[in-house]
């Protein structure tokens, strides 16, 4: 498995108003597209928001990044008693089609939780990478992994040098919590 470290935050404003924030702040748009995850447990994992820790500690995505690709993407995660990720790694193995590979899901033992669809723009400034998410039904995210997608340097060798950049911008977000979790917050709405 392929170690990632990222944080998420909350966005205080609406994904637009973020949108044009950044913009004045200097960045600009290297990537626009449509992320859509159906999240899969094994039959025999409780759904319960006091489960939480189980569910997303291993879990597997159907993922189609639309007019793009197409994914099965296993997740592990290992989060700490102050729900702070502490190590994430995944393994992702492309396919051709997310209805035939969730057929075999089903087959080999898993259920569906729920679906994300998100609508995904990766900003740049030249020195940083920072996702905005608008997450329908949920609401808008501000995302920093450790590895920039486009360029050569990343984003901090650790969570709180990640942190630490990401307040640099001064972006509206809810500083509270750098580990928000957009599943878990689907899962309370479903629940």
């Amino acid at each position: 498995m392929k170690e990632e470290l990222e944080i998420c935050v909350r966005s205080l404003v609406s994904f637009n108003e973020l949108y044009d924030d950044m913009i004045k702040k200097g960045f600009h748009e290297q990537e626009n597209f449509i992320l859509n995850d159906i999240y899969l447990v094994k039959d025999d994992v409780e759904v319960s928001l006091e489960n939480e820790e189980v569910i997303f500690s291993n879990y597997v995505l159907i993922r189609e990044t639309v007019g793009k690709r197409k994914m099965l993407v296993l997740k592990h995660k290992e989060v700490n008693g102050n729900g702070e990720i502490i190590k994430q790694e995944s393994v992702k193995c492309p396919i051709t089609d997310i209805h035939k590979a969730y057929d075999f899901m089903k087959a080999i033992g898993y259920k569906k939780l729920f679906e994300i669809s998100d609508h995904n723009v990766l900003m740049s400034n030249g020195k940083n990478e920072i996702y905005i998410q608008d997450v329908k039904g949920i609401g808008t995210y501000v995302e920093m992994e450790q590895k920039n997608l486009l360029l050569e340097n990343n984003n901090g060798d650790t969570i709180d040098e990640m942190k630490n950049i990401l307040k640099e911008y001064d972006l509206k977000i809810d500083a509270s919590d750098y580990f928000v979790r957009k599943a878990y917050d689907a899962l309370k709405n479903i629940l």
